[in-house]
């Protein structure tokens, strides 16, 4: 394992820091788009490990076999069968308790971090709104957020690592986010205490250098690797 710099974090922060300062970001939407941007990566996760799993199974067949015998008594069709259920039903799984730990998130947002529309991201806005709108009026307005971590993080798409990858954002886009957290009030502090009243957008610029180029722990060939266990 190495700890680096992810050289597509380049990408994704050059893709989103124009949009936040052309147009003219607050901390509140700020915090709101790395929202987005961790709950899209983590629909991503899910979608492309469900696909791969779907995909791979009948070449997998041996693999499986070997550790889970009770499986080696199924035709090739019924196995394909059980594996599409199983892959789907774990898939839905992973994508509520995703939108639920989100969603629970969004709520200490919609608190600490009130933005317009207050109907959909005020204190009172998104705990009675349904959780695909606010989602969707997000997608709209920083949807470049979005789209640099999928940038910055593609590879993760790609392990040959499916069952894990359902995982994988418990432990890296969920943790820097809370990383962010804590280190808002400091960078917001050194800002102001530089640029004064200009503070938000050198905040934001800090803040999304973290977000995008946080040095982290990498394998050796994170396109190789092929899971350990179910």
């Amino acid at each position: 394992m190495k700890v680096r710099i992810n050289p597509y974090g380049f990408i994704g922060f050059g893709l989103a820091s124009p949009f936040a300062l052309t147009q003219e970001w607050s901390l509140p939407e700020f915090c709101w788009s790395t929202w987005l941007a961790g709950l899209v990566y983590a629909w991503a996760c899910i979608f492309t490990a469900l696909i791969e799993i779907i995909l791979t199974a009948r070449s997998e067949k041996s693999f499986y076999d070997g550790r889970l015998p009770f499986l080696q008594f199924l035709s090739l069709n019924a196995f394909l069968a059980v594996m599409i259920a199983f892959s789907v039903t774990t898939g839905f799984v992973a994508f509520q308790i995703y939108n639920y730990l989100f969603g629970f998130y969004g709520l200490f947002l919609s608190v600490f971090s009130e933005m317009a529309p207050l109907s959909l991201f005020g204190r009172n806005g998104f705990i009675n709104s349904d959780f695909f709108t606010p989602v969707m009026y997000l997608v709209d307005c920083f949807w470049p957020m979005a789209a640099g971590v999928l940038a910055t993080n593609w590879r993760d798409f790609f392990r040959k690592t499916p069952w894990k990858r359902m995982a994988l954002p418990f432990h890296k886009e969920i943790l820097r986010i809370h990383l962010m957290i804590i280190a808002m009030p400091f960078f917001s502090l050194m800002a102001w205490a530089i640029v004064k009243d200009a503070y938000q957008p050198v905040t934001i610029l800090l803040l999304m250098g973290l977000f995008y180029l946080l040095p982290q722990k990498t394998p050796e060939d994170p396109s190789g690797i092929r899971m350990e266990a179910l």
